[in-house]
């Protein structure tokens, strides 16, 4: 292949696409860097026996409402939704459901119930008026899995709540209820999203037959091929890289693992040594691909940093990705890396020049080419 004066239309897309994504990154909101958004969990409030008997002599029943189930002393709430930072106990969480106190043809629902721990407080809505139904002291909390688990020994009615429940249930003088101690509360989150600690590596474990493609182009693969620290390798095939972060579905459907460090590929010519740096490897698991940062020097003919783009499709094999619970850990094993279009026709551009004899077709990249696979331990908050 001749030497290139000018872009080639692959280098002009990779960085054509790189400026989208960083148009549309600039309109996204920063994510949250301790509290996970909650989708499950349960909330229970167990009555006190002195208000039980408050309620029995007023005549007072309860019953579950909507999602809301009532059991003996207990009241117990399906948590459908909130943000909670489990290594700190600090967040909120919702329930659908609620209760009703009743008295002949008077009701009081309490629907919309929110535990708010920053706040010490229990919210929800008293026959169509929101506020702060309780207090919550004192506030204890331990891990359940990768959630938390949150105790308050005393749920003290505001009250303002007191004074709308003995209203709507028609209560007058002594019968009234007024702020006291309803219940203890016991909740237990589950997210949906979880927090990727900066902890461990990921390593690709690169194809051989892909790398033998480098050779036959003329990259001396023992001195060309070699790691951008904090990268490490331990031989040309195997690459290590510190995870920095990221969140993960608990379904493993969305999230992003970030990492840095990465891989820096030569090829030193006699009248050009094309040279691309990939680092700050990205792994998206909705997209199921893998973004880097690109740099391809010298700069002319080549354009320097192209920006963050796409260059691997990840196929990960059944029961690939694993969880401990109690370890807080998400394993994945040998997901497998496959070029994209644009970046095996970017690999040939650059590569194929910079030498004496124009390289054989067996060595051109194409799409669907086996990269490697990654392996990652993840750590979640």
């Amino acid at each position: 292949m001749n030497h290139a004066c000018t872009r080639p239309v692959a280098l002009r897309t990779i960085v054509g696409a790189a400026a989208v994504i960083a148009a549309l990154l600039a309109f996204v909101p920063a994510a949250s860097a301790a509290r996970d958004p909650i989708s499950g969990g349960t909330t229970d409030l167990h009555l006190k026996s002195g208000f039980l008997k408050k309620l029995t002599n007023l005549g007072v029943g309860i019953a579950g409402v909507s999602t809301g189930q009532v059991g003996g002393s207990k009241i117990s709430l399906p948590v459908s939704e909130g943000m909670f930072d489990p290594t700190t106990a600090q967040g909120h969480f919702k329930s659908p459901g609620g209760w009703q106190f009743v008295k002949g043809a008077h009701s009081v629902p309490i629907t919309g119930v929110e535990v708010n721990t920053v706040r010490g407080a229990l919210y929800g809505t008293i026959s169509g008026a929101h506020m702060m139904f309780a207090t919550l002291s004192p506030i204890t909390a331990g891990r359940e899995g990768f959630g938390a688990r949150i105790k308050a020994g005393q749920l003290t009615l505001t009250q303002k709540a007191a004074t709308r429940i003995s209203n709507k249930l028609a209560l007058q003088g002594n019968q009234r209820i007024n702020q006291r101690v309803m219940s203890n509360e016991f909740s237990i989150t589950s997210p949906s999203t979880l927090t990727i600690l900066g902890q461990n590596e990921a390593t690709l474990e690169a194809n051989a037959k892909t790398l033998g493609k480098f050779a036959e182009k003329g990259v001396v693969l023992a001195s060309g091929i070699k790691p951008i620290a904090p990268a490490k390798n331990t031989k040309v095939t195997n690459f290590t890289f510190p995870i920095t972060g990221g969140t993960l579905a608990t379904d493993y459907s969305t999230g992003s693992i970030t990492s840095t460090g990465g891989v820096e590929i030569i090829k030193v010519g006699k009248t050009l040594s094309p040279t691309m740096k990939i680092t700050n490897i990205q792994i998206e698991m909705q997209q199921k691909d893998a973004t880097v940062e690109i740099e391809i020097t010298p700069n002319p003919p080549f354009p320097g940093a192209t920006g963050r783009s796409s260059i691997v499709e990840l196929v990960f094999p059944a029961n690939s990705i694993t969880s401990n619970p109690t370890t807080r850990q998400i394993t994945i094993k040998g997901a497998e890396a496959k070029l994209q279009a644009v970046a095996a026709a970017t690999l040939n551009q650059v590569f194929n020049q910079g030498g004496e004899k124009v390289p054989p077709a067996s060595s051109e990249f194409v799409a669907g080419d086996p990269f490697g696979t990654f392996s990652m331990v993840l750590q979640a908050q």
